[in-house]
């Protein structure tokens, strides 16, 4: 009859004791494994749990049973699956795995401290021989963006009530003496403001809008290679012309969300306007007040004209063109191929037209970059012109999507 009590399943092996623990205010036990075959240790066990659960309840928490990191973040993933894209999911799920939860998975969620993820930080994430598929040490940003994520999750777990306290850890940007040995950090990255230049981006424009993709053993640029060549052009345009952020902002944008806007300084001439439902900026908005706050960004005068071509190019491929269609489109393998077997896994969706994505752009570049530096050679000895000096071939290994938007800003 009393509030709490301890017990041991009959006919277990070990004998391990359990406590019961009658809830205050909800329905229900706290049940838990004391992990301890000593009665005595195993009383001392349960006044302790029972002093925890009933001082949660006068804070009004609910104190679950299975509290450790593990386990929820289970629940957290299928929390954020209705909050984000699948794609950031498997990203965030991918990161998750492969750093925190080896180290904190078997850890109550309440008991983890800013001391615990700076022994985490110099004991194991920057100790590259526990990641084998890492292929550099990672930067000051990357550890801050995945430290950002631990404290959202964090943070959900003491809104979700399985912890008395939010998180007590302090941003490693504004504690960088967190960091032991700096030489496990990627210190020799430039700002991405300052990456590049305007020659340098010319360039680049250059060899995606005249340059044919052909593979060795072909003969011609198949339409493939020159829709994702064409696309790439535009998409930098845009970037350079409108200064927005290169991810989701500008690659979800559908023909709809775009404008032709009569200049009152130039009767004559004409900008366009994009106003943008995406983005990390329009979500940090919705999570504020609830509710979506678009962007509207602003061209130059010459841009209608690049994106009268694009849509004519698209048209002309026979890529939809209407309000709802997506203005940098990739359309779905059709059908099955004897040289790549992985095209049935798309059956689903065969034919159907989807946003490019960010990882797609990065990949991109990354594989360009060599075929550039060819490019520029080919025309150095064409016209005796030099085009790829030291600066430039460095400006292009450093060459990100970011880059161009911090150039425009850098010549506003």
């Amino acid at each position: 009859g009393g509030e709490a009590c301890i017990y041991q399943i009959e006919g277990a092996v070990k004998g391990v004791w359990y406590v019961r623990i009658k809830r205050l205010n909800s329905t229900g036990y706290f049940k838990k494994t004391l992990k301890t075959t000593d009665h005595f240790e195993a009383l001392k066990r349960a006044n302790m749990y029972w002093m925890q659960v009933r001082e949660a309840e006068e804070n009004r928490i609910i104190l679950a049973p299975k509290n450790n990191f593990k386990s929820l973040f289970s629940k957290y993933m299928l929390y954020k699956q209705n909050k984000t894209t699948e794609y950031v999911c498997k990203a965030l799920r991918r990161q998750f795995e492969m750093y925190y939860l080896d180290h904190f998975g078997s850890m109550n969620v309440g008991n983890i401290t800013e001391q615990d993820y700076i022994q985490y930080l110099n004991g194991k994430r920057l100790d590259l021989s526990n990641f084998p598929t890492a292929r550099k040490k990672p930067t000051l940003r990357t550890l801050c963006v995945e430290q950002n994520n631990l404290l959202s999750f964090l943070r959900w777990t003491y809104n979700k009530g399985h912890c008395r306290f939010p998180p007590r850890i302090h941003r490693l940007e504004k504690n960088p003496h967190w960091i032991e040995d700096w030489s496990l950090v990627d210190t020799q990255k430039p700002d991405r403001r300052d990456a590049i230049s305007k020659e340098t981006y010319a360039h680049i424009r250059e060899y995606f809008r005249f340059q044919k993709l052909i593979r060795p053993r072909d003969t011609h640029e198949g339409i493939e290679a020159l829709i994702s060549r064409r696309r790439m052009h535009f998409y930098l345009i845009s970037l350079y012309n409108f200064v927005c952020r290169a991810g989701n902002e500008l690659l979800l944008l559908k023909f709809g969300d775009f404008a032709l806007q009569q200049s009152d300084v130039r009767p004559d001439a004409y900008y366009m306007t994009m106003t943008t439902h995406f983005g990390k900026k329009v979500s940090r908005g919705v999570q504020r007040t609830g509710k979506v706050k678009p962007l509207t960004y602003y061209s130059d005068y010459d841009y209608p004209a690049h994106f009268a071509k694009w849509v004519e190019f698209l048209k002309e491929h026979g890529f939809p063109t209407d309000p709802e269609a997506f203005v940098f489109p990739v359309r779905k393998r059709v059908g099955d191929s004897k040289y790549h077997k992985g095209y049935k896994l798309y059956e689903q969706w065969e034919g159907d037209y989807i946003p490019w994505r960010s990882a797609n752009v990065a990949q991109m570049i990354r594989k360009s970059r060599p075929r550039i530096k060819a490019y520029l050679q080919e025309m150095e000895k064409r016209d005796g012109k030099k085009r790829l000096t030291k600066r430039i071939e460095m400006e292009l290994g450093m060459f990100s999507a970011y880059s161009v938007r911090h150039l425009a800003i850098r010549n506003l």
